[in-house]
């Protein structure tokens, strides 16, 4: 990658643990050389890993950490996947050093609500948990649905299954009732503050039982940010660089910036890590990512440069 490999805010952590965590799914502990504490993050924030040459993967980060000079986190190996949790599963070993980003959080938790209900899904869990967690030991009213396929591929089972605001529910369980999600949100008051995390279909069920839900309690996270629609060209000046730029149907704004030697900061390319967000100054945008809300997309002021695009010529960016 280009200038998201030598950026200022980076760590360098030596990988200290690798311990399981359920079928496919491995715990990897990153920590300090130095010893010294790490930046601080709250629930729901994630790192990229540089976990080989090739591939930057982001990661829920798993609170409360287990030492103030620590970060761990939970990997899934994707065994179709692009190669990034493959190199960790196959190819890590304990005394590694490892280059990760400062933490981000575009999943906060809003604290001071009356009630919460989390949602998780397979992996989805490792945001989830860490708000349970922490919702858990603040004394808040808050209960958890977890869908996995088996006990098996359960992510902290053992601390999960004796929890009586946990509610477990495998896909392959004989004789088990087929709980929706929609069949828990649907009577539940409107100002429950709503967590998910899962894979696409359990989001989009999500999003359709929370359409009429005020969006001020409605938050998700995606694993991958939608299928990307047919586009069209548009210009956008860059006003800190100087420039006018005209990016193509076939490429992204982000690919037009590098090209044009302009230095921005990226990871993951994909819409989900929220790195590569800018401010927008004018201009109309074509939002695909999956790290802003409605909401903020409507007053946040800013974009996603490796997914999201301009309309016609009226984009202006603080590049």
């Amino acid at each position: 990658m280009a200038s998201s490999d030598t950026r200022d805010d980076e760590l360098t952590l030596r990988l200290s643990d690798i311990s399981f965590g359920a079928d496919g799914i491995n715990l990897y502990r990153f920590a300090a050389v130095d010893g010294q504490a790490l930046p601080d993050f709250e629930p729901g924030a994630h790192i990229d890993v540089q976990t080989c040459a090739e591939h930057r993967r982001q990661y829920s980060l798993l609170w409360p950490p287990a030492t103030p000079s620590s970060y761990s986190v939970a990997v899934q190996v994707a065994q179709q996947g692009r190669g990034g949790s493959r190199a960790l599963h196959y190819d890590s070993v304990v005394g590694q050093t490892y280059r990760l980003s400062m933490p981000r959080n575009h999943f906060r938790l809003e604290h001071g609500a009356k009630r919460y209900v989390l949602f998780a899904g397979g992996i989805g869990i490792t945001p989830i948990v860490s708000m349970y967690r922490n919702l858990k030991q603040a004394g808040a009213s808050v209960e958890l649905y977890y869908w996995t396929a088996n006990r098996s591929r359960t992510l902290f089972f053992d601390e999960l299954c004796t929890d009586e605001r946990v509610h477990l529910m495998h896909d392959t369980a004989p004789g088990q009732p087929s709980l929706r999600i929609s069949d828990v949100i649907r009577d539940l008051p409107m100002d429950t503050q709503l967590y998910c995390c899962g894979p696409e279909p359990m989001l989009q069920e999500f999003d359709a039982i929370c359409a009429s839900r005020p969006q001020e309690s409605v938050h998700r996270e995606r694993f991958s940010a939608p299928e990307s629609l047919p586009a069209d060209a548009f210009q956008v000046r860059l006003v800190r660089s100087n420039r006018t730029l005209t990016v193509t149907a076939g490429e992204t704004l982000l690919q037009a910036c590098l090209d044009a030697g302009v230095d921005v900061s990226y990871s993951c390319e994909e819409g989900v890590c929220g790195a590569c967000e800018v401010k927008v100054l004018a201009g109309e945008v074509d939002h695909r990512d999956a790290v802003l809300t409605p909401a903020q997309r409507k007053t946040h002021g800013c974009m996603m440069i490796c997914c999201s695009r301009g309309v016609g010529s009226s984009l202006v960016l603080d590049i």
